[in-house]
Protein backbone atom coordinates (compact mmCIF):
# COMPACT_ATOMS: atom_id res chain seq x y z
CA UNK A 1 0.00 0.00 0.00
CA UNK A 2 1.55 3.27 -1.05
CA UNK A 3 1.91 6.33 1.61
CA UNK A 4 -0.85 8.52 -0.38
CA UNK A 5 -3.37 6.01 -0.34
CA UNK A 6 -2.55 4.87 3.53
CA UNK A 7 -3.18 8.54 4.30
CA UNK A 8 -6.74 8.06 2.01
CA UNK A 9 -7.77 5.24 4.47
CA UNK A 10 -6.69 6.85 7.39
CA UNK A 11 -8.99 9.86 6.68
CA UNK A 12 -12.06 8.11 5.54
CA UNK A 13 -11.60 6.12 8.58
CA UNK A 14 -11.43 9.53 10.55
CA UNK A 15 -14.29 11.12 8.76
CA UNK A 16 -16.36 7.88 9.40
CA UNK A 17 -15.14 7.98 13.25
CA UNK A 18 -16.11 11.78 13.07
CA UNK A 19 -19.35 10.97 11.74
CA UNK A 20 -20.43 8.01 14.11
CA UNK A 21 -18.93 10.49 17.12
CA UNK A 22 -21.22 13.22 15.59
CA UNK A 23 -24.44 11.47 15.81
CA UNK A 24 -24.39 8.84 18.29
CA UNK A 25 -23.01 11.06 20.76
CA UNK A 26 -25.26 13.99 19.49
CA UNK A 27 -28.35 11.87 19.50
CA UNK A 28 -27.69 10.44 22.85
CA UNK A 29 -26.85 13.07 25.05
CA UNK A 30 -29.84 16.23 23.53
CA UNK A 31 -32.29 13.38 24.01
CA UNK A 32 -30.98 12.37 26.92
CA UNK A 33 -31.20 15.99 28.21
CA UNK A 34 -34.95 16.16 26.93
CA UNK A 35 -36.20 12.99 28.53
CA UNK A 36 -34.64 13.97 31.76
CA UNK A 37 -36.07 17.62 31.57
CA UNK A 38 -39.67 16.11 30.49
CA UNK A 39 -39.42 13.75 32.75
CA UNK A 40 -38.73 16.35 35.63
CA UNK A 41 -41.11 18.38 34.50
CA UNK A 42 -44.15 16.36 33.41
CA UNK A 43 -43.38 13.23 35.54
CA UNK A 44 -46.02 11.23 32.99
CA UNK A 45 -44.35 8.65 31.24
CA UNK A 46 -46.33 8.36 27.96
CA UNK A 47 -44.93 12.59 27.30
CA UNK A 48 -41.96 11.47 28.19
CA UNK A 49 -41.57 8.43 25.45
CA UNK A 50 -43.55 10.50 22.75
CA UNK A 51 -41.16 14.24 23.90
CA UNK A 52 -38.02 11.56 23.27
CA UNK A 53 -38.89 9.84 20.36
CA UNK A 54 -39.93 13.09 18.49
CA UNK A 55 -36.71 14.28 19.38
CA UNK A 56 -35.01 11.56 18.03
CA UNK A 57 -35.88 11.03 14.96
CA UNK A 58 -36.39 15.03 14.02
CA UNK A 59 -32.90 15.30 15.22
CA UNK A 60 -31.41 12.69 13.70
CA UNK A 61 -32.78 13.85 10.38
CA UNK A 62 -31.20 16.92 10.83
CA UNK A 63 -28.37 15.75 11.68
CA UNK A 64 -28.35 13.60 8.52
CA UNK A 65 -29.33 16.79 6.53
CA UNK A 66 -26.53 18.69 8.12
CA UNK A 67 -23.92 16.14 7.24
CA UNK A 68 -25.14 15.89 3.68
CA UNK A 69 -25.04 19.47 2.61
CA UNK A 70 -21.75 20.38 4.59
CA UNK A 71 -20.08 17.34 2.97
CA UNK A 72 -17.02 18.55 1.27
CA UNK A 73 -17.17 16.08 -1.51
CA UNK A 74 -20.34 15.34 -3.15
CA UNK A 75 -19.56 11.45 -3.37
CA UNK A 76 -19.34 11.13 0.44
CA UNK A 77 -22.26 13.31 0.78
CA UNK A 78 -24.85 10.53 1.00
CA UNK A 79 -22.19 7.94 2.80
CA UNK A 80 -21.90 10.89 5.63
CA UNK A 81 -25.50 11.73 5.91
CA UNK A 82 -26.60 7.73 6.40
CA UNK A 83 -24.07 7.73 8.96
CA UNK A 84 -24.56 10.56 10.92
CA UNK A 85 -28.37 9.99 10.74
CA UNK A 86 -28.09 6.62 11.70
CA UNK A 87 -25.62 6.99 14.54
CA UNK A 88 -28.18 9.78 15.93
CA UNK A 89 -30.88 7.21 15.59
CA UNK A 90 -28.84 4.73 17.72
CA UNK A 91 -27.51 7.38 20.40
CA UNK A 92 -30.92 9.01 20.85
CA UNK A 93 -32.68 5.57 21.50
CA UNK A 94 -30.20 4.27 24.62
CA UNK A 95 -31.70 7.14 26.80
CA UNK A 96 -35.52 6.26 25.91
CA UNK A 97 -35.75 2.81 26.97
CA UNK A 98 -35.76 2.99 30.65
CA UNK A 99 -38.91 5.11 30.22
CA UNK A 100 -40.69 2.14 28.75
CA UNK A 101 -39.97 -0.05 31.62
CA UNK A 102 -39.26 1.35 34.64
CA UNK A 103 -41.40 4.34 36.36
CA UNK A 104 -40.37 7.96 36.03
CA UNK A 105 -37.83 8.01 39.31
CA UNK A 106 -35.98 5.02 38.57
CA UNK A 107 -36.02 5.46 34.63
CA UNK A 108 -34.10 8.80 35.01
CA UNK A 109 -31.67 7.12 37.15
CA UNK A 110 -31.40 4.13 34.53
CA UNK A 111 -31.51 6.37 31.74
CA UNK A 112 -28.34 8.41 32.79
CA UNK A 113 -26.75 5.30 34.07
CA UNK A 114 -27.02 3.87 30.40
CA UNK A 115 -26.36 6.89 28.54
CA UNK A 116 -23.19 7.01 30.92
CA UNK A 117 -22.20 3.88 29.76
CA UNK A 118 -22.57 3.76 26.17
CA UNK A 119 -20.68 7.80 26.44
CA UNK A 120 -17.43 6.00 28.19
CA UNK A 121 -17.70 3.34 25.21
CA UNK A 122 -17.78 5.81 22.45
CA UNK A 123 -14.97 7.45 24.38
CA UNK A 124 -13.14 4.43 24.29
CA UNK A 125 -13.86 4.02 20.24
CA UNK A 126 -12.65 6.95 19.33
CA UNK A 127 -9.34 6.76 21.76
CA UNK A 128 -8.74 3.35 20.05
CA UNK A 129 -9.46 4.87 16.51
CA UNK A 130 -6.84 7.70 17.03
CA UNK A 131 -4.40 6.02 19.52
CA UNK A 132 -5.43 7.96 22.89
CA UNK A 133 -5.45 7.19 26.52
CA UNK A 134 -9.03 4.80 26.43
CA UNK A 135 -9.96 5.45 30.31
CA UNK A 136 -9.59 9.23 29.73
CA UNK A 137 -10.87 9.89 26.48
CA UNK A 138 -14.29 7.70 27.94
CA UNK A 139 -14.13 9.56 30.91
CA UNK A 140 -13.86 12.72 29.26
CA UNK A 141 -16.76 12.50 26.72
CA UNK A 142 -19.10 11.12 29.38
CA UNK A 143 -18.94 14.18 31.87
CA UNK A 144 -19.13 15.98 28.91
CA UNK A 145 -22.14 14.54 27.78
CA UNK A 146 -23.88 14.28 31.13
CA UNK A 147 -23.62 17.35 32.40
CA UNK A 148 -24.77 18.92 28.97
CA UNK A 149 -27.60 16.44 29.35
CA UNK A 150 -28.11 17.58 33.41
CA UNK A 151 -28.68 21.25 31.72
CA UNK A 152 -32.16 19.70 30.38
CA UNK A 153 -33.20 17.82 33.57
CA UNK A 154 -32.75 21.50 35.53
CA UNK A 155 -34.75 22.96 33.19
CA UNK A 156 -37.09 19.96 33.23
CA UNK A 157 -37.30 21.15 37.12
CA UNK A 158 -37.54 24.79 36.73
CA UNK A 159 -41.27 24.07 34.87
CA UNK A 160 -42.08 21.25 37.13
CA UNK A 161 -45.59 20.84 36.86
CA UNK A 162 -47.38 20.75 40.46
CA UNK A 163 -48.75 18.02 42.02
CA UNK A 164 -52.66 18.22 42.47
Amino acid sequence: MTKISRLGELKHRQLDLRDIILGGQDGLVNVLGVTLGVAAASGDTRIVLAAGLAATFAESFSMAAVAYTSSMTGSHALTDALIVGVSAIFGSIIPIIPFAFFSISLGIKVAVLISAVFLFLLGIYKARVIGLNLGLEGLKITLIGIAAALIGYVVGLIFKVPAA
